[in-house]
């Protein structure tokens, strides 16, 4: 089993980062011949630049676990999730360098079942940028703001495989920072798989937390 929720989520990471490259600026025109700057500055700021995101009110420092992805869960909360202490980590793929570096968790019994926890470093503006993704249609699988442990979140993917026990949340831990979780398996589906996701997620919370 491997991570392809944290995979899949390499591409749009790619292509969000790629629009905000690109001469429309997120969908705005440039200023065509005529145009006043004031005109120009008047469309930028009608258009927000957190997409309706929510603020991250008390951020949390991550920087220390991303080297070491798979410490941002203790073997006690491993534990309590039923996964193996010894999780794969990924730092140094394309996957890694593109999206970020994530761990993954898999319990081998039958049925099998495994979570992987990510940090999104590829988007700079945190959940803003999962915001706009949305906004771009990048998620048509589904996409549900809620909140984990204070912050704000959201279950998004690029197709519903909940029924059969995939579902992923996106965490912002700080404005430029999203902590994404997928469960994978089919030991757990629908709603019991994305109450796990959402477990391992305020798990991960508690421990930047405390390593903060």
């Amino acid at each position: 089993m491997r991570s392809v929720r944290f995979i899949a989520i390499a591409a749009v990471v790619t292509a969000v980062g790629a629009a905000g490259c690109t001469p429309t600026d997120n969908g705005i025109p440039t200023p065509q011949a005529g145009t006043t700057g004031a005109q120009s500055t008047t469309a930028s700021a009608s258009k927000p630049k957190d997409y309706g995101a929510p603020r991250v009110t008390t951020p949390l420092d991550a920087s220390k676990f991303l080297s070491q992805p798979c410490t941002v869960l203790t073997p006690a909360q491993l534990q309590s999730l039923t996964l193996p202490v010894q999780g794969k980590p990924d730092t140094d793929s394309q996957v890694a360098k593109t999206a970020g570096p994530s761990c993954l968790w898999i319990n081998n019994d039958t049925p099998s079942f495994a979570i992987s926890i990510g940090f999104l470093t590829g988007n700079k503006r945190g959940l803003s940028d999962t915001y706009r993704g949305h906004e771009q249609g990048a998620f048509p699988g589904y996409f549900e703001p809620t909140s984990v442990d204070g912050y704000p979140a959201v279950f998004n993917d690029l197709s519903d495989g909940r029924a059969g026990g995939d579902c992923t949340i996106t965490v912002g831990v700080s404005d430029t920072l999203t902590l994404r979780v997928s469960h994978q398996g089919s030991r757990f589906t629908g709603a019991a798989a994305c109450d796990r996701a959402k477990q391992a997620a305020a798990l991960g919370i508690q421990t930047l937390r405390a390593g903060a």
